[in-house]
This record gives C-alpha cells, sequence and structure tokens, in this order.
C-alpha cells in the first residue's frame, strides 16, 4: 500500500509531462496551421519563429517571431501572447492577443528627416530593422454568429513613458466568415467585390470610439521643436495652444460650435499627461445602408451639420 502511495505522484507527474508535452507539439501544429494560410493568402511571403510554449493556463507564448511581406519588408516581433483563442472555428470567435517588441522593416524608403529633431533621427535609424522598440500591441475580440454576428473587438498600441493609442468597435449583421472566405486569394476579384458589397449591405457599426493616452511623448515632442526654435517649452505650447484655438475659424458656420468645443479640448491635451477620447453612436443603430442617403443629401448640399448630428460625435479630454 505504501509503495502504491509513493508511485502515485509520480504517475500523475509523469502523465502531466506527457500533456505538456503533447499540449505543446499542438500548440506549434495549429500555430504552423494559420501561418501556412497567412502565406496562402499572398499577405505574406515568409513568417518564422523561434518557440512555442502552451501555459498551464492555455494560453501561448510565441517569441522571435520574423515576418516578410509581399513586398519583402521585414518585420520583428519579441514576443507574442495569445490566450482565450477559439481554435474550433477558421475565424475565431473569441481571441486575445499580446504583442511586445517591435522592429521596423528593413528596406523601407528613406525618409525626409529635414523637419525632426537630431534625437528622433538617431531613434529612428536606431530601430530601422537593427534594434527593438519596447512597443506594445494588444488586440482581443469577440464574435458571435448566432447574436446578428455580434463582434466586438478592442485595439491598443502603446510606447511606455510616451503614449497608448486604443479603438474599440463593435459591428452587427456583419459575418466574419463570410468575409474570411471572400478574402481567399483564389477567389474570382469581381465576384468577390460583389461578394463583399452583399456581406456589408445590412451592416451595423453603433459604435467606435478612440482613446489617445499621453504618458510624456506631448512633453517631448515640445522639448524637441522648442529645442529647434530656440524658444523655451512654455512658450511653444502656448503658441500651438493659441493656434489651435483658432482653428474653428477655418471651419463651416454650422460646425462653428462644434469646431469651438473640439479646440479646447485639443487646448486641454497639449497641457501633457491627458487623455482624449473621441467617439460616434450614429442613428439607425449605425446601419449603413440606412445612414447612406442622409449623410450624402446632407454632404452634396453642406449641411455638415446635420452629418454630425446623425454621427452623434462625442469628445473630451480628462
Amino acid at each position: 500500500m505504501k509503495k502504491v502511495l509513493i508511485a502515485l505522484p509520480l504517475v500523475v507527474i509523469v502523465a502531466l509531462l506527457g500533456l505538456y508535452f503533447y499540449a505543446n507539439q499542438e500548440t506549434e501544429s495549429q500555430i504552423d496551421l494559420y501561418i501556412e494560410r497567412a502565406i496562402a493568402s499572398g499577405t505574406y511571403k515568409d513568417i518564422q519563429y523561434e518557440s512555442a510554449d502552451f501555459a498551464v493556463d492555455a494560453s501561448i507564448l510565441i517569441k522571435g517571431i520574423s515576418v516578410t511581406d509581399a513586398m519583402d519588408f521585414q518585420y520583428t516581433i519579441d514576443e507574442l501572447k495569445i490566450s482565450e483563442m477559439d481554435f474550433f472555428n477558421e475565424f475565431p470567435h473569441s481571441i486575445n492577443l499580446s504583442a511586445h517588441g517591435f522592429s521596423l522593416p528593413m528596406g523601407l524608403p528613406d525618409l525626409d528627416t529635414s523637419m525632426i529633431s537630431p534625437d528622433m533621427q538617431s531613434f529612428l535609424a536606431a530601430i530601422d530593422g537593427s534594434e527593438s522598440v519596447p512597443a506594445t500591441l494588444d488586440y482581443s475580440h469577440q464574435y458571435e454568429p448566432d447574436n446578428n454576428n455580434l463582434f466586438s473587438s478592442v485595439m491598443s498600441f502603446g510606447l511606455p513613458e510616451a503614449f497608448k493609442f486604443s479603438i474599440n468597435t463593435t459591428t452587427r449583421n456583419i459575418s466574419y466568415e463570410t468575409l474570411n472566405q471572400i478574402s481567399d486569394p483564389m477567389s474570382d476579384p469581381i465576384a468577390a467585390q460583389d461578394e463583399m458589397m452583399a456581406a456589408l449591405m445590412n451592416a451595423e457599426i453603433p459604435e467606435l470610439s478612440l482613446r489617445l493616452s499621453d504618458f510624456g511623448l506631448m512633453e517631448t515632442l515640445l522639448e524637441n521643436q522648442a529645442n529647434q526654435q530656440g524658444k523655451s517649452v512654455d512658450v511653444l505650447r502656448q503658441e500651438l495652444m493659441s493656434m489651435t484655438q483658432s482653428l474653428f475659424l477655418f471651419a463651416p458656420a454650422d460646425l462653428q460650435a462644434l469646431a469651438i468645443d473640439l479646440s479646447a479640448e485639443l487646448t486641454s491635451f497639449m497641457e501633457g499627461n491627458k487623455t482624449f477620447n473621441f467617439a460616434l453612436h450614429p442613428d439607425f443603430s449605425g446601419n449603413i445602408q440606412q445612414l447612406q442617403a442622409p449623410i450624402m443629401g446632407a454632404f452634396f448640399t453642406g449641411d455638415y451639420g446635420q452629418i454630425v448630428d446623425l454621427l452623434n460625435i462625442e469628445f473630451n479630454t480628462e
């Protein structure tokens, strides 16, 4: 009996180790399958990774990712964590992605850097395919085909001690399985375009919001520009604020009130360490077909205020 009790934990450990290695093997197989699909789409020429590990919380950590796109530009990602992913459907009904560490593609055309500071020129030169930027990219979505194809997604991109930009989107009546099939590179382009229009015929976008948080980027940009112009940061900030507050002068008459409010919020954002929020909550639950006619009519008659009312634009700085 004692021997059995002693051996039991060992059996459990061996079984768990076997399950772990099996899960890792299955994980790599699934990843390789998605890579094959991505390359077959024609968007990418090659995708490689150094390692992929399956964690006890069912998340997957992929390290050392190298991507070559159709234009032969190469990107790298230090780490990519995948969690809560639905592997049972070709278009996942749920997924969380978190990536860290990026490098700009090598071979991009040279940029005109005459208008930016020497510090920024050095920064761009350093990360041009040779160094990783400690940026983060997070993405998640939930898709419910049985609930009017309700799709909710959140994506954010940020740089430590600089900024974070995020976008939240909600759509309905868009079959993402259909869109996935339409994007097949082997399909007829003309037929695919017709199918795309049909798939989006009853599409709804009831909510779209953007959020930009400043954690030091504004101050850095102002310092660089102030040094170039031989001014103090405070003087340059006040000049830019005055210019921003005057933007309403260039707006159409029926958008004057909106432009004044927007200028005030942007001026507040320029104080630094603030967050600017922008959101749309369109009429008709965001039904594109119902919005198209009144928006186009307002556009051609110059009734821009009507467009703002239809889209229910909201913004604020906090």
